[in-house]
């Protein structure tokens, strides 16, 4: 009869099931302690990094864990680094940023304690004028250090677009005109080539390292002298090239003309010392390069800030 058989294939299939009722909550236990086992070393490294001083960059141990996290810990201690170097960098910079500012500003204080005690007023004028001088490098030396700033933590030109390199280089001796004719210095643009020079990046960056260029030469040229500034245009590239037929710079001081603060002595000329190293910043942001030579028919010096070609719309 089916009544029998049917109790029995029943009682079968319920007996199947009690191991599996068992191994269940069995099997989850173990699975769940297995994941807490294997993720041990990462909530540990969690429980290390949430814990820490915002301040201790430190490089973080890879101790026991497992290999599928070392990359993770190499990155945050890359990372690290790079954050340790950037707030070295910035400290640096505060420090000299304070000390330059300091020679301005009490050269200011004393010429207006000097006006103040005046006893004619030739004397007061001179002091004023002084003042006035004084008041112009600090504003200059701000101004150089709040672009400085804000080209520091960019790794690439904020707004990329085609800028004609020409368009960029008359700009530069158009601002920089007055003061070449204040110091009697022959300040010229030379002509167009047959193939416009196209360069892509940011056009007021690119300014301003023209400007920095053409303003440089024309400081340091001396009374009489002269600048000549060009655009090259290659199929590689274009390069734009100030030259002067200054007093030049000695060769193993050309390296150091990059660094922040750094003025060449015996020059008479008082400056921030940021000039260049602003454009070798906005080289770098540009991928160009910079070379120093000799000046015009031999004498005084050349930069040559070469860019790669323009990439095609």
């Amino acid at each position: 009869p089916y009544g029998p058989r049917i109790e029995l294939a029943r009682s079968v299939v319920s007996h199947l099931l009690h191991p599996v009722w068992i191994a269940l909550p069995l099997l989850a236990v173990l699975i769940w302690l297995s994941v807490r086992w294997g993720l041990a070393p990462l909530l540990s490294l969690a429980q290390q990094l949430k814990l820490r001083d915002p301040g201790k960059l430190e490089a973080l141990s890879e101790g026991d864990a497992p290999q599928e996290a070392r990359p993770l810990i190499e990155a945050l201690n890359a990372l690290f680094a790079r954050v340790t170097a950037m707030q070295e960098h910035e400290r640096r910079f505060a420090a000299d940023a304070a000390h330059e500012l300091r020679t301005p500003l009490a050269a200011i204080r004393t010429h207006a304690e000097v006006a103040h005690a005046a006893r004619t007023v030739e004397e007061r004028r001179r002091a004023l004028e002084s003042v006035l001088k004084g008041t112009e490098r600090a504003a200059h030396l701000v101004d150089q250090l709040l672009v400085l700033a804000r080209l520091e933590p960019q790794g690439a030109p904020p707004s990329a677009m085609r800028v004609m390199l020409r368009d960029v280089a008359a700009r530069a001796v158009a601002e920089c005109a007055p003061l070449a004719a204040a110091r009697n210095v022959d300040l010229g643009l030379s002509d167009a080539e047959a193939m416009p020079a196209v360069v892509h990046g940011d056009a007021d960056l690119l300014a301003v390292l023209a400007r920095n260029l053409v303003d440089n030469a024309v400081r340091y040229v001396g009374e009489g002298g002269r600048v000549d500034v060009s655009v090259l245009p290659a199929a590689t590239g274009a390069s734009l090239v100030v030259a002067d037929d200054g007093p030049g710079l000695p060769a193993e001081e050309r390296q150091r003309v990059f660094d922040r603060f750094y003025r060449s002595l015996g020059t008479g000329q008082e400056g921030s010392g940021l000039g260049l190293s602003i454009v070798a910043r906005i080289a770098e942001l540009h991928g160009a390069t910079i070379a120093l030579g000799p000046g015009l028919c031999g004498r005084g010096l050349s930069v040559t800030v070469g860019f790669p070609a323009a990439r095609p719309v």
